[in-house]
């Protein structure tokens, strides 16, 4: 029988519970068995070899490779060869990640979400590759952010944030702008979606997505809910609600102006899809908001 993967959370990691992100430079990579963990992990290969394998796939990896470990996944490095690399351990959550205008980028999504995503579903062997000076611009950015999370000088959580944000906009352009024939995909997808995220207040429809997306319809949408989970529809719904939750949060507006200003025409759908969504209609989920934001 295979030995569980141990789960490792923020606490036994992060050594500074303010702040959201760690940073490991490991080098070399020591043997460590397999885990899993409640965060999100951003690896950079910075010299040897090894095979990663992941939910029990196993994948080859070598200096430059960048790859997102999404939580809840087991992996672990095995045949290792003068392996050294970067852990940025990160809570995607509480960095507000989904409220960054990074999100714009196609290679944002490609990198953070949609291939943890796809790797293990498909077996998917593509990843990011940087060049020689890439790696040495994202390891200056690494050394800046280690020096800011170990010294902890004033404003350094505002610092290290700053600092992260850079990296991870630097690592989208480079997917961005540098496909691989099987990334390809996966950057049309992630159009899509910075496209629906933009656009969620605007009539979207499948057609205009598959069209943006340079995909049949029909790839189009099997790609799409193989990386995330529902239809391009479902999400363009999704991100609505999103969006309308934060509105009732955080505004007095009427739960109508909402509705109109967040892309649902009919009150009543507005309702039933927020419902969906949240398990509350508008007005119980701002009573709600109001009860659990109250000071104590």
């Amino acid at each position: 029988m295979n030995n569980p993967a141990h789960l490792l959370t923020r606490e036994d990691l992060f050594e500074d519970p303010t702040l959201p992100l760690q940073v490991y430079i490991r080098d070399p990579q020591p043997e460590f068995p397999l885990h899993s963990h409640g965060f999100d992990e951003l690896v950079i290969i910075l010299k040897g070899t090894a095979m990663h394998v992941i939910d029990g796939q196993g994948f080859p990896v070598k200096s430059g490779d960048v790859f997102v470990i999404a939580r809840n996944h087991a992996h672990q490095y095995q045949e290792m060869h003068g392996l050294a690399l970067s852990n940025i351990l990160f809570d995607a959550k509480a960095l507000t990640m989904e409220q960054w205008d990074i999100r714009a980028l196609p290679g944002f999504h490609a990198l953070f979400s949609l291939e943890p995503a796809f790797r293990t579903q498909h077996n998917f062997q593509s990843r990011l590759q940087l060049s020689d000076q890439q790696l040495a611009n994202v390891n200056k950015i690494i050394r800046d952010l280690t020096r800011e999370t170990e010294l902890r000088n004033p404003g350094y959580r505002v610092m290290a944030k700053g600092l992260f944000m850079q990296l991870a906009v630097l690592l989208s352009r480079c997917y961005s702008d540098e496909p691989t024939d099987e990334s390809i995909d996966l950057l049309r997808i992630g159009d899509a979606i910075a496209h629906i995220e933009a656009h969620y207040a605007e009539k979207i429809t499948l057609d205009e997505l598959a069209e943006k997306s340079h995909l049949s319809k029909r790839h189009f949408l099997r790609i799409f809910h193989d990386c995330i989970g529902r239809s391009p529809i479902d999400h363009l719904m999704h991100i609505r609600t999103q969006k309308a939750a934060e509105l009732l949060r955080h505004t007095d507006r009427t739960i109508t102006d909402i509705a109109f200003d967040c892309g649902f025409s009919d009150g009543n759908y507005f309702t039933r899809c927020f419902r969906k969504t949240t398990g509350e209609t508008p007005r119980q989920y701002r009573t709600g908001s109001t009860t659990r934001d109250r000071p104590q």
